[in-house]
């Protein structure tokens, strides 16, 4: 599994910057512009977790080692 890589891009709703799951995540729901995976757990009314564990069992993604 790889890890987490910090990029030099920063989230469209709260300024964070953006890791490599972030982007992922953020390409994987089709988000035109890129979202932290705090921001997007929010819009869905979720924990980070429990978005993490949502994206395993239906996309088969998982979170890269770290977070």
């Amino acid at each position: 599994m790889q890890k987490a890589r910090w990029l030099d891009q920063d989230c469209n709703k709260c300024g964070r910057q953006l890791n490599s799951w972030d982007a992922r995540l953020s390409k994987t729901l089709a988000y035109k512009y890129p979202c932290c995976e705090s921001c997007i757990a929010r819009e869905y009314d979720m924990s980070a977790e429990r978005l993490r564990n949502r994206m395993e069992d239906y996309f088969g993604m998982r979170p890269c080692q770290g977070l």
